[in-house]
């Protein structure tokens, strides 16, 4: 009797953590769209040296500056581990007010040289799942070159 009574503890004991496993993963779901947040930006910022500069991009006449593209959900959180998979672009106005190169190791960084002249413009920045980042576009956001 003490066996059959073990057994049927032992069965009761886990019964409850089963049902509770089988509802949880039956409750899952791997569709994208029902997650909270998916991968695609309603906006955009850039960054200097982890300091904001969306408002009024400086970049010095002739010298180098790294900026980093960081992308946003529509409720202000940071879009984060898309790097790999996904690109930006800067693309400025005038053409020659800055020129861009990409990093190898990030798709959202840029080493950025301006024009040896001082002057003033804009960037727009691009999105997107090709090296082209023309999926989606934010801006224009005013760039100085002092």
């Amino acid at each position: 009797m003490p066996m059959r009574s073990t057994r049927r503890t032992l069965s009761r004991c886990l019964l409850l953590p089963a049902a509770a496993l089988a509802l949880t993963i039956g409750g899952c779901s791997s569709d994208e769209a029902a997650a909270p947040h998916d991968h695609t930006p309603a906006s955009a910022k850039l960054f200097v040296n982890d300091v904001d500069v969306t408002a009024n991009l400086v970049l010095p006449a002739g010298a180098v500056t790294r900026v980093v593209v960081k992308f946003y959900h529509d409720d202000g959180d940071e879009i984060l581990g898309t790097e790999l998979d996904h690109f930006a672009a800067l693309n400025f106005t005038p053409v020659a007010l800055a020129t861009t190169a990409g990093l190898v190791d990030s798709h959202f960084a840029f080493d950025v040289t301006a024009q040896a002249a001082p002057g003033a413009g804009t960037v727009n920045v691009g999105w997107g799942h090709e090296a082209v980042a023309d999926d989606l576009t934010f801006g224009p956001f005013p760039v100085t070159v002092p």
